[in-house]
């Protein structure tokens, strides 16, 4: 019964992905048919904070379970709404558990955003009009989590490196075209994701093809940004 509501939670995250593609498309960058390419994990590093013996990492996942437990919260009260008892959701440790590629803050504010339209909202939940809400939601959540531009400089720096390689434009006409419009979205992108998410992110930039390299920054993104928000299967 979830069905509906994952394809509006991520409808909004993909238009931003399209607009992304659009972009590097109207840009001229490549036209080769597109790669099937998809995000590759990486190992986090371990820093250690100056000065101190806390483990940055540490804190990162504890954040990050606790953005998880308020998305599981919220939803369990969509179970709740939907079957019309009080029972404990049966997917409650499976989502508990889960481990998605979504910064703490893209949780919270999807949850929290998601949970008051739930209270608000009359009826059946499963419908083409709260998922409508649903999906406002996420696109608020992207916006709110919108990194600097200092944020995306590893990312800039693998795709105009790859353009450059490949003689489709030189690397400072590449980052003046990303800072043309297209940084906008990479922006919006990357500060949806957390170090897993970005890591991904970067790894898979990092084997780029040469052509339409629009098409596979978009390939790259997609598996990560699907995947941000954990819904039953």
């Amino acid at each position: 019964m979830f069905r509906k509501l994952r394809r509006r939670s991520v409808a909004a995250l993909l238009l931003s992905l399209a607009t992304l593609g659009a972009a590097f498309a109207a840009a001229g960058c490549g036209a080769a048919p597109k790669g099937n390419r998809a995000a590759r994990s990486a190992d986090s590093k371990i820093v250690k904070v100056a000065g101190t013996t806390e483990d940055p990492a540490l804190a990162e996942a504890a954040d990050e379970r606790a953005a998880q437990l308020v998305w599981c919260d919220y939803l369990e009260a969509l179970y709740h709404r939907a079957t019309g008892n009080d029972e404990r959701w049966p997917s409650r440790d499976e989502c508990i558990s889960a481990k998605t590629m979504a910064s703490p803050e893209m949780l919270r504010r999807t949850a929290s955003c998601s949970r008051a339209a739930l209270e608000k909202f009359d009826g059946d939940p499963f419908t083409s009009a709260y998922a409508a809400e649903v999906s406002r939601c996420g696109s608020s959540a992207l916006d709110a989590v919108e990194v600097k531009v200092e944020e995306i400089t590893p990312y800039v720096a693998a795709i105009c490196g790859r353009m450059a390689r490949c003689g489709e434009a030189t690397y400072d006409e590449c980052r003046g075209e990303l800072g043309n419009g297209l940084a906008p979205h990479l922006e919006r992108a990357v500060g949806a994701m957390n170090r897993r998410g970005r890591m991904a992110f970067e790894v898979c930039l990092k084997n780029l093809s040469c052509g339409d390299v629009g098409s596979q920054v978009v390939s790259c993104l997609e598996p990560i940004m699907e995947g941000l928000l954990w819904l039953p299967g």
